[in-house]
């Protein structure tokens, strides 16, 4: 079986959706494989990752979080007709790129279509692209989401829940197991953040990340700590001219290992996502498995809240309300009964649940049934 892989971006591009990219070819290496994304500048580059072809198509703009691409029409049509895959597996959304598929996908290529989330915040391109979007679950074989609540409760998926599957977001936790020498790199993290116990948060700066919901709330917070700010985005130079704070470290986009280390140092793990655009929580996941319990919003008709259930693997606040996410992080930091039992269940449940031998064998499931239909 040969599978071609068409999403936004890819390793070494960092985020959720390229996290889970990269994890499913990786499942998937015992078949011939392809790639084609996005590049991040307007030359269009032919290169192996991993040892797998990728064709990253020169994008010259970017309208809201859509890449324009003028070649990936042609690039998709030649990809099909030279690699001849049985299965396109599109990461969704990704409307303009979804036009391109449905105008140069085979009629005998198979079609899985991995909803990351529903469209919820851009009302407008929503209205332009909605038609496109239900061509693409019509002509889908297979449709995957990655939780069962966010399954139930999108709207675009209703009329073809009958062939969506639920496949979680997989964490690689070999990537997150301290190898035994990093005791003291831990101990000289920690004095860099003056000793004190640490609320770590890691994620595009962004408005439905909610950072400045937690950053409000880390005024509001009664014990002495640190709140560590990780990762950048359109919102950075702003928020760090407003919170100031010696409280508030911003230590910007680290590198894996340092990442690893942030996990098994933090005592709260903060994510404070606000919206349904959060539909399942990668870091939320990594940061479970490291031990570290979180502080999170109910999301209605969001995963997160699956991934990590209230008062067995962290605590939830009422969604945007700040105090009560102040509290819930004073009650992690003082009561350490709770963050120990929290830490157990939320590493436990990862390792039932997204462990990537246990998602692994779920993807290999699907193609085994793909190529029997």
């Amino acid at each position: 079986m040969k599978i071609l892989h068409i999403g936004k971006y890819y390793h070494p591009v960092h985020g959720g959706i390229e996290s889970v990219t990269e994890f499913i070819v990786n499942s998937l290496r015992q078949y011939s494989q392809q790639i084609v994304v996005y590049g991040t500048d307007a030359r269009t580059v032919h290169e192996e990752v991993g040892g797998i072809p990728t064709v990253r198509v020169g994008c010259r703009l970017k309208l809201r979080s859509q890449p324009l691409a003028p070649q990936l029409r042609s690039t998709l049509r030649r990809t099909f007709d030279e690699f001849r895959p049985d299965v396109a597996y599109f990461h969704y959304p990704n409307p303009l790129g979804a036009l391109r598929l449905l105008q140069t996908l085979p009629p005998n290529v198979k079609l899985v279509v991995h909803w990351h989330s529903d469209i919820v915040e851009q009302k407008v391109l929503y209205h332009l692209v909605k038609d496109i979007e239900r061509r693409l679950l019509e002509r889908a074989d297979c449709i995957v989401g990655t939780s069962p609540a966010y399954v139930e409760a999108s709207k675009p998926l209703a009329p073809f829940i009958n062939k969506t599957i639920v496949i979680p977001c997989a964490i690689d936790t070999h990537h997150f197991d301290l190898d035994g020498n990093e005791a003291e790199e831990l101990r000289k993290l920690k004095m860099s953040y003056g000793g004190k116990p640490v609320v770590f948060f890691v994620g595009r700066h962004v408005d439905y990340k909610g950072i400045s919901y937690l950053l409000e709330a880390a005024v509001l917070v009664k014990s002495d700590c640190s709140f560590v700010i990780a990762g950048t985005g359109p919102l950075t130079k702003k928020l760090k001219e407003r919170y100031n704070s010696d409280a508030i470290h911003w230590v910007g986009r680290l590198s894996d290992k340092d990442l690893k280390l942030h996990y098994h140092l933090a005592d709260v793990f903060a994510f404070p996502s606000i919206t349904r655009n959060e539909a399942f929580g990668v870091v939320l996941a990594e940061s479970m498995y490291c031990g570290c319990p979180a502080v999170t919003f109910t999301i209605p008709e969001s995963g997160v809240n699956w991934v990590s259930p209230g008062d067995i693997c962290s605590l939830q606040s009422p969604n945007r309300d700040i105090k009560a996410l102040a509290r819930a992080i004073d009650r992690l930091l003082d009561d350490r009964e709770l963050h120990d039992r929290l830490s157990a269940a939320g590493r436990q449940r990862v390792l039932d649940n997204f462990a990537n031998d246990v998602i692994s064998d779920k993807y290999l499931s699907l193609m085994r049934k793909l190529s029997e239909k």
